[in-house]
């Protein structure tokens, strides 16, 4: 499915953000950060403030927008995001092309993920709903994703929980008829 322009990636960061365990230093967010070259963050922002106590807090809050029972409790949630990590709109020129851009108020590199993030999926939520934000059902994965089929019928992150989880019902099948 493609959302916006502006909402894909920074919608795809936040699943893989909240679905990442790895960012505990400058390091490995810069590695994370190398998979999203088309969202460099802006001059200004300062790699050296990386709180991990707050990154950490900021994949909590994402992961409770995708956990969320409800549209108004995802609401409440990105809103506080948002509002944690303020932001000002602006329009770059790419490839002679302008583009949409949410800079930070703050200069750290963690308020501008928490913006991009909240930004990202706050279109995708007004544009589509809650019911494109999902949870993998296998029983032994946390990771979230965004639903994009037609009918919204996903309910594993990718194919391998799918079929895990696929050949686990057969097994207890198979055993049950033993």
């Amino acid at each position: 499915m493609n959302f916006s322009h502006y909402n894909d990636l920074p919608a795809q960061m936040a699943v893989d953000l909240v679905n990442s365990d790895e960012i505990s230093d400058l390091a490995e967010l810069e590695a994370f950060l190398d998979g999203y070259q088309d969202l460099r963050p802006p001059p200004g922002i300062a790699p050296g403030l990386f709180d991990p106590n707050a990154f950490h807090a900021l994949q909590d809050r994402l992961r409770e927008v995708f956990e969320a029972p409800d549209e108004t409790v995802a609401m409440e949630r990105l809103n506080q995001i948002l509002s944690e990590n303020p932001a000002v709109p602006r329009l770059s020129m790419h490839d002679g092309h302008p583009h949409l851009h949410f800079e930070p108020i703050g200069n750290s590199l963690s308020s501008w993920v928490g913006a991009i993030t909240a930004l990202g999926l706050a279109g995708v939520m007004a544009e589509h709903g809650i019911s494109r934000f999902g949870s993998c059902q296998a029983s032994s994965c946390r990771d979230v994703f965004i639903d994009t089929t037609r009918n919204r019928s996903r309910i594993h992150c990718c194919s391998n929980c799918s079929t895990r989880e696929a050949v686990a019902a057969y097994r207890r099948r198979q055993a049950a008829r033993a």
